[in-house]
């Protein structure tokens, strides 16, 4: 399939789409995840899909677009639904497969129409060895669905994905191609000459103001600071006063391995050279042999050895960190803004007399001489999720997936899905406005992460009302003793100005499948990497440069090598996005 897949995508195209902007991801991002947040109110254009005469997947010559079409299937059709587990219990419904709001799509959806909703749970860390394994049992999800395209484009040169007939998507979901074509989506939906994903947006995408460092305001304060240092040098001597008063392993640590381990936006030099943002700048395989990546490790290195990371980090896990902010340990503490914060929600339990802040940009490019790191940092993009279907669904399966973009997509389900019921998980203000409750453990109608974003995302990243103070506030922490909104908002503000000015650049886009980080990516970020950053970091400082050439060297015979020289060739045929 892949020697016969077309991988180009017109520059054109691509280009112009990315005007704008790029997670997660986190994000996780996580990353990250991958992974982001919750909802966006749109407007609704109630009009859809095909008369009970017409086959299930046909557009019949007198239609009814979108769901005042829509009829029951005649015979149940099951969709499968993708739907990140994050491992996260403590933080929504324990089995994200089954809870009440897998049911309350059923009872609300699937019902309706005869269509049998499953979700399948797909690991965020380690999202591509998931979706191999379904593809090699013939049970991928009917819905695949990711944040990052160059997963998309390795789906579809690995024979994972069919194309979309994008007339007939247009019929059976107007409301959501309409979305597609208000956010500028319209042009990312090919591969090669074919339309294979639609996508759904994400507000405020030449930012990641969602993602917000906390820290201990109060151990600042002792050691002398009034605000959060803006320089790297300033930031060593304030852990040193802290670890003085008895902070001890003040950063904690943990091991670091999966896509967006180690992301070096805030080590480069900025204007970026073009070159090398597109052959190396991607978050998702750590760029080991580039100054960027020994910046950062170089760092991390003065950090192990002057004692503020623990040394067994490499042991540990991210609930150890977590754990460690909790009980009063660590200086620091990261994570997505949502409205309901369980970590926060502890911490306070376990510190009640403690000062938190948000660490803040101000909007004005600084960069450390000595260490040569800065304040840049990693925007989203103007898409969220991307979402295609699988190579072995059938027409009528396909049909109950567009159906379920559609309905996910109309005011009142994606406001019941983002915000909850009334009284329960939200309550109205004063003003009308939902506030969600700050806590919701216990009920039944808990919300899963994000506020269910991972439920959601299909339509857009984060809830928007098209105002940011709204936004914000929708999702600032509730129910605990310190406010988070204006920090919130100004590190928004703050990221918003240094995006405009050129020091915040979104990832490069290529035209096609990389067949070399297929065959290279997943070692090198989770085996490669792993051990060589341990050396490196662990290693005495006067070693570190001898040992990063020594590394640097056996990473690009590795495999890395190929994934630069790939990238490389795609962006001397025009194939790949420019840098903005």
């Amino acid at each position: 399939m892949k020697k016969n897949f077309l991988q180009k995508v017109l520059a054109t195209t691509l280009t112009g789409a990315m005007v704008a902007g790029t997670i997660v991801g986190c994000g996780d991002n996580t990353a990250a995840n991958t992974t982001a947040e919750t909802e966006t109110q749109k407007t609704e254009t109630q009009t859809t899909e095909t008369t009970t005469e017409a086959p299930a997947a046909e557009t019949p010559a007198e239609t009814v677009a979108g769901i005042d079409g829509w009829t029951p299937f005649d015979n149940q059709v099951t969709l499968r639904v993708a739907v990140y587990d994050r491992g996260d219990a403590g933080n929504g419904c324990s089995d994200v497969e089954n809870n009440y709001w897998t049911k309350w799509v059923q009872e609300n959806f699937g019902d309706k129409y005869n269509v049998k909703v499953e979700y399948v749970g797909i690991t965020r860390s380690d999202v591509m060895t998931d979706y191999a394994m379904l593809a090699s049992t013939d049970t991928l999800p009917t819905l695949c669905m990711e944040y990052d395209y160059d997963k998309l484009a390795t789906w579809a040169a690995d024979g994972y994905l069919q194309p979309i007939d994008l007339e007939q998507f247009k019929t059976i979901a107007p409301t959501y191609w309409a979305n597609m074509e208000e956010n500028g989506l319209t042009g990312y939906t090919k591969f090669g000459d074919e339309d294979y994903m639609v996508l759904g947006k994400r507000p405020y995408g030449n930012t990641n103001y969602t993602f917000v460092t906390w820290y201990r305001k109060d151990w600042l304060k002792e050691a002398g600071y009034d605000t959060y240092p803006a320089t790297a040098s300033d930031l060593l001597d304030a852990y040193a006063k802290m670890k003085e008063n008895g902070h001890e392993y003040l950063l904690s640590g943990s091991k670091v391995a999966g896509a967006g381990a180690d992301q070096n936006y805030s080590f480069r030099d900025y204007p970026q050279d073009e070159k090398t943002w597109c052959t190396t700048g991607d978050y998702q395989i750590p760029a080991l042999s580039t100054e960027a990546q020994k910046r950062l490790l170089k760092w991390n290195n003065e950090l192990y050895n002057d004692g503020y990371i623990n040394p067994e980090y490499y042991l540990r896990s991210t609930s150890d960190v977590e754990a460690d902010f909790i009980n009063g340990k660590a200086f620091t503490w990261s994570g997505y803004v949502s409205s309901t914060m369980q970590v926060l929600q502890s911490f306070y339990e376990a510190n009640p007399d403690a000062e938190l802040g948000v660490v803040v940009c101000d909007g004005k490019f600084t960069q450390d001489a000595t260490w040569g790191s800065s304040n840049a940092f990693r925007p989203n993009n103007i898409f969220g999720a991307m979402v295609a279907f699988a190579n072995n669904a059938t027409e009528d399966e396909v049909k109950a997936g567009e159906m379920y973009l559609e309905w996910m997509a109309q005011d009142e389900n994606l406001f019941t899905m983002t915000w909850g019921i009334e009284g329960k998980n939200f309550n109205y203000d004063e003003n009308g406005n939902p506030v969600a409750v700050g806590d919701q453990s216990g009920l039944e109608e808990q919300q899963g992460h994000n506020n269910n974003v991972d439920y959601w995302m299909v339509v857009t990243a984060s809830k928007s009302f098209g105002d940011i103070e709204k936004d914000i506030a929708a999702i600032n922490p509730q129910g605990l003793p310190q406010d988070f909104y204006d920090d919130i908002l100004a590190n928004y503000k703050g990221q918003l100005a240094l995006y405009e000015a050129g020091y915040a650049n979104v990832d490069c886009l290529f035209g096609g499948a990389l067949e070399a980080v297929t065959e290279n990516g997943t070692a090198l970020k989770e085996e490669v990497y792993p051990e060589y950053r341990d050396q490196l970091v662990m290693c005495a400082p006067e070693e570190f440069d001898a040992l990063y050439d020594e590394l640097s060297q056996k990473y690009l015979d590795a495999g890395y090598q190929d994934v630069i020289d790939e990238r490389q060739a795609m962006f001397d045929a025009g194939n790949t996005t420019k840098l903005q």
